[in-house]
């Protein structure tokens, strides 16, 4: 706390331009779990620099913090200026014991009141900030207001074109025992504040980026290349990740729990296209395509066996083909047929353009998000239960709090879904989210042990760049496989956000003209 409107320490990190970082100091503190869901569910991820002091007081809400996909930070013990790099290092060292089981790897620092411009072995920083707001002053009663807290924080970061943010979500005891305050006299607002302060600069057109990891952090486990896939542990979690989240929650309540094997997105005369689940076996996630694909062109979602009721899984990829064909065909007898998926639903839907030629009928447009027929033995690195369970997790909006250090990463899943209402898992029996295991598990077998074959038509690739290999690769590899033209769609992203709404102005129209150019070429039976 000081009234400069900005403390650049040596340590301070760079940030791409037009982005904002929030960072909290001398929590964790009584409204800091309300707070940590809040930017959860807006999506902006923000670093806590908390306090040995006040983690003696509050120190549960590590677990929120955790949950809620946010980076913990170290702000010393007690809440005095640091004297020496000695003294600093004590002070770290002391309060990283307190929060032992929410640490990984490098940490970011920031010495109280900004003091101290050395960095500390072991430790990453110092982390200065570029504006505030003189929060401190509506604690401490001191006329200042959350309007006028949001207004100097909005104008000194909108100015510079983004930057790091000073907010406090809890103050010392150190601080207020010594002002005759106790808790109950306490009004932080830090709630209230960072509500308006979002939505102030997001009208301003400014994203909201985590503060980049240290660069010597090793955090967080080291991961096969397969399971880059899927989400990871949190405090590892991007900007992307948490609209990933948002944008599950969101699909999830579209599709409200429907978990027919033929789910309707959208009806209509016109040609449809089939939509083939991604590997946790729900097609939710293609929600998010509707207000995008040309409304002429009804969307189907392919969903697996084994949810609703406890029925026999696919002993094969040619198996569950079959029985996808036969379920598409109810609504469409005749081809030709237009079939996408995303990730493992790109191998369903190749699997079921072989069926469908074993049949005799014709594929127009196979559609494929970043799929690969080849290289899945990395595939069995997924089938981690942890790795699953986020899986899961992710599917229905919630954080991915599942690490490999979890003993017990069925119970943590169940306790995670139990504690948030509200999300669709909460009202399901625990043997239907248990079979969600099942059910990936098996997804992943019958995808590894799928023979492949040739098929007949035109395919649309979409491959995210931000992925091995190179596009021309991916192309040229699907061309093995594929009688017909290739045509790629370049996607600046990673896999696992493909489907993001940010994406959706270029893979829409896309997708939609894709659709158009098949249906001209060639006549379609109407749905």
């Amino acid at each position: 706390m000081n009234g400069d409107s900005a403390r650049l320490l040596c340590g301070t990190p760079g940030l791409p331009p037009g982005c904002v970082a929030l960072t909290y100091d001398d929590g964790p503190g009584p409204r800091s779990a309300e707070l940590a869901r809040l930017l959860r569910d807006e999506g902006v991820p923000a670093t806590f620099f908390v306090l040995g002091e006040s983690l003696a007081r509050h120190g549960d809400v590590l677990d929120t913090y955790r949950e809620c996909g946010h980076v913990i930070g170290l702000h010393g013990d007690r809440h005095h200026r640091f004297r020496s790099p000695e003294h600093a290092a004590g002070e770290l060292r002391r309060c990283a014991e307190r929060a032992a089981g929410h640490l990984a790897g490098t940490v970011w620092f920031r010495p109280p009141y900004g003091e101290g411009d050395w960095p500390v072995p072991g430790f990453a920083g110092p982390v200065g900030w570029h504006a505030h707001g003189r929060d401190w002053d509506i604690t401490y009663r001191h006329g200042q207001t959350v309007e006028a807290c949001v207004d100097a924080i909005a104008q000194a970061i909108m100015e510079r074109g983004g930057g790091i943010v000073l907010l406090h979500d809890y103050a010392a005891n150190t601080e207020f025992a010594q002002s005759g305050l106790a808790d109950e006299d306490l009004d932080l607002r830090v709630v209230e504040i960072t509500a308006a302060l979002i939505k102030r600069l997001r009208a301003g057109g400014l994203s909201f980026v985590p503060l980049p990891e240290p660069a010597d952090s090793h955090a967080g486990a080291q991961l096969p290349a397969a399971a880059a896939r899927a989400p990871g542990p949190v405090g590892l979690m991007a900007t992307e990740d948490l609209q990933s989240i948002r944008f599950h929650r969101a699909t999830a309540k579209a599709a409200g729990g429907m978990l027919d094997v033929l789910m309707p997105m959208r009806t209509g005369d016109g040609p449809a296209l089939f939509c083939a689940h991604p590997v946790v076996g729900l097609s939710w996630c293609y929600m998010g395509l509707l207000p995008h694909v040309d409304a002429r062109f009804p969307l189907y979602g392919l969903q697996v066996r084994g949810l609703r009721r406890p029925e026999p899984l696919p002993a094969s990829m040619q198996e569950m083909a079959q029985d996808y064909v036969d379920q598409i065909r109810t609504v469409q007898p005749s081809g030709p047929y237009h079939l996408l998926g995303w990730s493992l639903g790109g191998n369903i839907a190749f699997a079921m353009a072989q069926e469908l030629e074993r049949r005799g009928e014709r594929v127009g447009l196979l559609v494929i998000l970043d799929s690969s027929l080849e290289n899945l033995d990395e595939l069995d690195q997924t089938n981690e239960p942890w790795l699953i369970y986020n899986l899961v997790l992710a599917q229905f909006g919630y954080v991915p709090a599942i690490t490999p250090a979890d003993p017990e990463p069925e119970a943590r899943m169940l306790e995670l879904v139990r504690r948030r209402p509200g999300l669709g898992l909460d009202e399901w029996p625990d043997q239907r989210v248990r079979a969600l295991q099942r059910v990936i598990k098996n997804n992943v077998v019958v995808a590894k042990t799928h023979r492949l074959g040739r098929v007949t038509g035109r395919l649309l690739l979409f491959s995210a760049t931000r992925n091995p290999p190179t596009v021309a690769e991916k192309v040229e590899s699907w061309r093995a496989f594929v009688d017909g033209p290739v045509e790629a769609v370049e996607l600046d992203c990673d896999h696992r956000h493909m489907l993001l709404p940010h994406l959706m102005p270029q893979l829409g129209p896309a997708l939609s003209d894709a659709l158009a150019r098949a249906t001209a070429a060639e006549p379609t039976r109407a749905v």
